[in-house]
Parts: structure tokens; sequence; C-alpha cells
């Protein structure tokens, strides 16, 4: 018997190699939407000043370096805290700049011809959202450009000025709130 011849079987062709669309395409969309989320997630709100620190002075009366903030948002402080909620005597900076550090959120007001509607209406805030809020008049808010302000709320490096109590602004507000209140910044804490 004679045998058979193997035949040799032969590699497949390799498949013919073009530009990889397909993985391009995909690149593109995912770098695509990368930038798309980046561009509409909005910086949250509020101007960042440099920490001043948080020295502890023997009294609310020591003399300390000027503040980098009106109101202020860190810096030289006393030791003791105001009472969270509804002030309706102004609180010294030198005092509430620790309830900042204690990771509290103060807002202050500065009308100097009355706004009633505008107090009360931060004052039902506050109120209703209870937890390290702590709200004072203060006099003389002014935004780095030199402006006179009517309300600020503060955290620790930093401050959301406004003039009005629109339904956007407490929007605005209710976001600083979430974002800010409840961080410690006692030296090491973070």
């Amino acid at each position: 018997m004679a045998r058979a011849q193997k035949k040799k079987r032969q590699p497949p062709p390799e498949p013919k190699r073009g530009f990889p669309w397909k993985g391009l395409v995909i690149a593109v969309v995912i770098v695509g939407g990368i930038g798309a989320l980046v561009a509409l997630d909005p910086p949250p709100p509020g101007i960042v000043f440099p920490d001043q620190g948080n020295l502890h002075l023997d009294t609310p009366a020591d003399p300390h370096v000027p503040y980098n903030s009106s109101p202020p948002s860190s810096g030289p402080h006393f030791g003791g805290l105001a009472n969270w909620g509804v002030s309706e005597e102004p609180i010294p900076p030198e005092i509430f700049v620790h309830n900042l550090e204690d990771g509290g959120i103060v807002v202050g007001y500065d009308c100097p011809e009355g706004c009633d509607d505008f107090r009360s209406g931060l004052a039902e805030f506050v109120e209703s959202e209870g937890g390290r809020l702590l709200m004072t008049p203060y006099s003389g808010i002014v935004d780095p450009d030199g402006v006179a302000r009517k309300g600020a709320v503060v955290a620790w490096t930093r401050v959301f000025y406004f003039d009005q109590l629109t339904d956007d602004i407490l929007d605005e507000i209710r976001t600083f709130v979430t974002l800010f209140e409840g961080v410690d910044h006692h030296v090491g804490a973070n």
C-alpha cells in the first residue's frame, strides 16, 4: 500500500491591518466624555483665601496680624467657641474663627440701613439647617475687589459673598454648607 503523502497545512493568511479606527473612536469618546464632565462640573462656591494658620490667642482682645478676608476665614483666634445658631449680637471674629477651625460655617450679614427680610431669610435658613452653623451680624463685609456686600458665608479659607437671598443664592449657600461643614482644621487633623 502506498502511503498517501500528507499535505502540509499552511497557516491562514494574516488579515490586512488598516488604521485602528475602532480604537481611535473609543479613545476620542472617552477623552471627550471626561472633558465634558470637567467642563460641566462647576467649581465650589466661594473664593479661596490663603490659610493664615490657627494660632490661639489668650484673649479675644490680644493683638494679632490682620485677617486677609472680610469676614475672616482663618487666622489667630481665641480658644473658646461661640454658640451655634443665630446670634442677634455681633460675635468678634477672634471668637468665630475658632468655630471655623472646628468645621463650622459662619453666616454674616451687614445691613447698615436695615434688611429685615434678608436677615430673617438667613436666620430661617440657619435654623432649618442646624448643625455647625453660626449666624452673626458682621460690620464690613467686603469682597477682594473692595465691594461692600450684604452677606457672606464663611468656611475655613473660603468665603462666598452675596447681596440677595434668591432661590439660586440659597442653593449656592446650601452647596457651600454641604461641601465645607464638618471639616476639622486643627493642625494634623486632616
